[in-house]
């Protein structure tokens, strides 16, 4: 079986798996509910980047990449953890800013 370009079925099948939901996807982010990581869809389907929230439990980021990582697997995704990542609102109030970092 061939992963699609954009797999958000896969993902939200992965996501699933792991007892949380997709709150919003836009583009090649996936943004999941509690906001303590999101996914960003790579080049080809089989790429999924993950970064961790800034503010997220640092002590649970490798539990939650593991999980994440076996049950891409399953799916034929690979899971590639990237770094962090912090949003903010812009002043316009209505759109938010993304920046992404290297994980320290």
């Amino acid at each position: 079986m061939t992963v699609p370009f954009r797999p958000l079925g896969y993902i939200r099948e992965l996501v699933n798996a792991i007892g949380l939901d997709i709150t919003h996807a836009y583009e090649d982010l996936v943004y999941i509910e509690h906001n303590a990581f999101l996914l960003q869809m790579g080049d080809s389907g089989e790429i999924v980047n993950l970064y961790f929230n800034t503010e997220s439990v640092e002590e649970e980021r490798d539990k939650i990449a593991d999980r994440l990582s076996a049950e891409g697997q399953a799916r034929q995704l690979t899971i590639i953890r990237k770094g962090l990542f912090s949003m903010r609102q812009k002043s316009d109030g209505e759109h938010i800013e993304i920046q992404f970092f290297d994980e320290v």
